[in-house]
């Protein structure tokens, strides 16, 4: 059995399908053991299409239905080799991922949104969320720098890839969760161009919402300013009310706790130093 660990939660892969599959690069360093907390069991025949009620559409990539306590999240229903279907559990404990028939088909749980789709569903139970950034281990204390796509994140990852201390935890998707008093930051293998993917972990210091700017500067913001950032960056489950609360609760939280500011970058060395100076 297949396990992987994201943010110390373990997915025990079934592989029902081809026990010995080859494992990307970017879920390599994720390959791990320990207890088990979320089975995936990979299986191939798609179950019914219109099996209970649809409750949330992300066209063309994935459709969410829901019948009673059970979620069945299409994939690529539009591509008939690429088909697939991920069945969660209310509590995702016990999971499952369906495959369409045919000699073409292409059976793979690591490609497309499935395994990102998992860890969404099952972090929204009160154990955490997925923000859109750039997330450092600088001397064992993480900073977080956040953005939608084309703000310079992966940009600001190579720069700070080359320095003393320094461990890219990823350049696209990281995943936050709190322990005690304190948050912690987690790298994901869903990455962005610059490809960093790391299984490292550090608790949040400092958080910066990234700006592209002719120099290097930072901004004051407060309040409301603040979360309504980053949620236009979070991945919040619009289809669970029970888990939409607890993201804007854990975001409320981490703004209120984490001290936070806008980061206005030049894309080179200085902005590096500029950081340095300020954190």
């Amino acid at each position: 059995m297949l396990k992987i660990r994201i943010a110390d939660v373990s997915i025990a892969i079934e592989d029902y399908l081809r026990p010995t599959r080859e494992i990307p690069p970017a879920y390599r360093p994720f390959m791990g053991e320990g207890k088990r907390d979320i089975r995936l069991g990979v299986h191939q025949g798609i179950p019914d299409p219109l099996i209970g009620e649809k409750v949330f559409d992300c066209p063309p990539i994935w459709t969410l239905f829901r019948q009673e306590g059970t979620f069945f999240i299409r994939i690529f229903d539009r591509f008939s080799d690429l088909r697939r279907t991920l069945v969660l559990s209310e509590e995702i404990k016990e999971t499952d991922l369906y495959f369409s028939q045919g000699t073409c088909a292409f059976h793979d749980p690591f490609y497309g949104p499935a395994m990102e789709l998992l860890m969404l569903n099952y972090l929204a139970r009160g154990r955490g969320g997925v923000l859109h950034a750039l997330g450092i281990a600088r001397n064992g204390k993480g900073i977080l720098f956040v953005g939608e796509s084309g703000t310079g994140k992966s940009t600001l990852a190579r720069l700070w890839d080359h320095e003393e201390g320094i461990t890219v935890l990823s350049d696209d998707r990281v995943i936050i969760r709190k322990h005690g008093d304190h948050f912690w930051i987690y790298g994901t293998p869903w990455h962005g161009e610059a490809r960093f993917a790391s299984p490292g972990k550090a608790r949040l210091e400092k958080l910066f919402f990234l700006k592209h700017g002719e120099k290097n500067r930072i901004r004051e913001i407060k309040g409301i300013d603040q979360v309504s950032r980053l949620i236009a960056c979070a991945f919040p489950p619009y289809w669970y009310p029970p888990g939409m609360d607890f993201s804007l609760d854990i975001l409320n939280n981490l703004a209120a706790q984490v001290p936070c500011q806008e980061l206005y970058f030049t894309p080179d060395k200085d902005a590096i130093r500029f950081v340095e100076r300020i954190i």
